[in-house]
């Protein structure tokens, strides 16, 4: 068979000869011009899509950058690991300060031979010669925490009739360790009976976790069973977000507020149907939601004291009606009214406001509780 020679020499050459022959005939500006067009169509995605101003970004620059903020981050949650340890050491620090405040205060009235303890509190001997043994509380104000009971009970203690107690918080009844103690070193933590002018002068305590914890009222009960109690009431949710606001600054919590909050609804949602499983009062940061349930707590306590020995006070109203609500607190107490004078509050509370979607959501979870305390005191609080 015949073949054409230019066909016979073109299907002779193999094909990288053929690309070969190709590539020489291409001018080297038209290669230079196509490598040109990709770099500024780059250039151009870049800044369509945000990664640069006008500049391909440096890689290197940017791992430095990424690096320097692992680190940033890394040093940061080692700086609040720290400071978390301190606050707790700071916590056990002033417990320990306050278990010395105590054993002073015993010691130095164990030095004076006089030891015959008073029958009652109460009834105060008609002789001068009163017993040097410290006298059992005439009141105790049992709550509840971050209700204003620190600034209630440094005011009340200011009336030249109430002497103040070797510290605020005894922790007495709610502390099994302080409990087993004994009633005569709970005695030794208060001023022995006075008689001055013809008048007695009270003493008394101020512990807020005895609102809440289960077996306070009964252990009360049977050591101090005429003693006027004052409770002091918070909105809930204002006392929740507080609460969890000291719990963070002494270290004792990590968890963000909405994670707490749901943590413990579940915990309270499960112990509805396993009393086995209901708060037993001992924890601190634990029970935000579970303290603020005023009116369970306050009907344990009318089991074991009658209800004119209970003063029950909205700590919004003492706020912003200090000198009216101290008034009607003598008269409570049968003190001479003495009218006071309160420094300005000072604004503790120095933290970020509690979100409104959060705040709505507890208003719905406090609002049937909130319902039955107005119920059982007769008043309604507003919250």
């Amino acid at each position: 068979m015949t073949i054409c020679p230019e066909v016979s020499s073109f299907t002779s050459e193999s094909r990288n000869e053929r690309v070969i022959r190709k590539g020489r005939c291409l001018p080297i500006f038209e290669l230079s011009r196509a490598f040109g067009v990709g770099r500024r169509a780059k250039v151009f995605l870049y800044l369509q899509g945000g990664l640069t101003r006008g500049v391909v970004p440096d890689l290197e620059h940017h791992e430095r950058l990424v690096q320097k903020l692992s680190n940033a981050r890394r040093k940061q949650k080692r700086t609040l690991k720290e400071l978390r340890q301190e606050q707790r050491r700071n916590h056990r620090q002033q417990r320990k300060l306050q278990e010395l405040s105590l054993e002073i205060f015993q010691l130095r009235k164990d030095a004076n031979p006089t030891n015959e303890p008073a029958k009652s509190t109460r009834t105060v001997p008609s002789s001068p010669q009163l017993p040097d043994m410290g006298a059992l509380p005439d009141f105790v104000v049992i709550g509840a925490m971050r209700c204003g009971t620190s600034r209630f009970y440094n005011l009340l203690t200011r009336h030249p009739n109430v002497e103040r107690a070797a510290t605020k918080e005894i922790h007495y009844f709610d502390r099994s360790e302080r409990f087993e103690r004994g009633i005569e070193w709970y005695r030794g933590c208060f001023p022995p009976a006075q008689w001055k002018n013809g008048r007695g002068f009270i003493t008394g305590e101020a512990t807020p976790n005895y609102l809440y914890h289960p077996l306070v009222p009964e252990r009360m009960a049977r050591v101090v069973p005429v003693a006027r109690l004052i409770a002091l009431l918070r909105n809930p949710v204002d006392r929740a977000y507080s609460h969890y606001q000291q719990s963070v600054r002494r270290g004792l919590e990590a968890r963000s507020f909405d994670a707490a909050v749901e943590e413990e609804q579940a915990r309270l949602l499960k112990a509805e149907n396993e009393p086995s499983r209901r708060p037993t009062g001992v924890g601190y940061a634990s029970n935000l939601l579970a303290k603020g349930l005023y009116v369970d707590q306050l009907q344990r306590w009318s089991r074991f004291f009658d209800e004119e020995q209970m003063l029950v006070l909205k700590s919004e109203d003492f706020f912003k009606h200090t000198a009216e609500t101290l008034k009607q607190v003598q008269s409570f107490l049968s003190l001479p009214y003495r009218g006071v004078h309160p420094p300005s509050r000072r604004a503790s509370d120095s933290y970020e406001p509690l979100d409104s979607s959060t705040r709505r959501r507890l208003e719905a979870y406090f609002e049937p509780y909130n319902q039955r305390l107005y119920e059982y005191l007769g008043v309604d609080f507003g919250w």
